[in-house]
């Protein structure tokens, strides 16, 4: 049976709830990307403003208990929009390509639509892995989205209504 891991980049989709107005369910978006599969491991990165606040922080705790979430947190001090969110590629980057070396799953699912992944896709796809996205149609990078097969592309847009609280 096929093994999953999914890398979420939460500041990525957030502004796509954002955008369409919505509250999500990260349990149900789990389940939906998941499918039959067996899960290995389901990370969310997301760079954080120190100190966190109450709500966020009782947040990351639900997500992780209740849904298994394991949280890559990035604390920073906001210099510029950039900073942070390069910070979080990188952890992205990095752990998407070690533990596929580690041969941890079979298929890597990173949900974000964004071009700096290209590297880090090919690189995971010299390594006999699969790889799946699930992004937003409106910021899916066309670099991004030329390296993969349609069958691996999934839109957020077409699952709103069933992640939806």
């Amino acid at each position: 049976m096929e093994r999953v891991m999914i890398f979420l980049d939460n500041s990525n989709i957030f502004q796509g709830f954002r955008k369409y107005d919505i509250k999500a369910d990260y349990e149900k978006l789990k389940n939906l990307i998941t499918k039959d599969r067996i899960l290995q491991s389901i990370f969310l990165y997301e760079g954080v403003v120190y100190p966190m606040s109450p709500e966020k922080k009782n947040w990351y705790e639900e997500l992780s208990n209740r849904s298994g979430y394991v949280i890559k947190a990035s604390f920073d001090k906001i210099v510029s929009s950039g900073a942070i969110e390069k910070k979080v590629d990188i952890n992205i980057a990095i752990d998407m390509i070690s533990l596929a070396y580690e041969n941890a799953y079979d298929t890597a699912v990173l949900v974000s639509g964004d071009g700096d992944f290209v590297p880090v896709v090919k690189k995971i796809k010299k390594l006999d892995k699969n790889v799946e996205i699930w992004a937003f149609e409106y910021s899916f990078a066309n670099a991004l989205k030329e390296e993969f097969k349609p069958g691996n592309i999934h839109y957020l847009d077409d699952i709103l209504s069933k992640i939806k609280i």
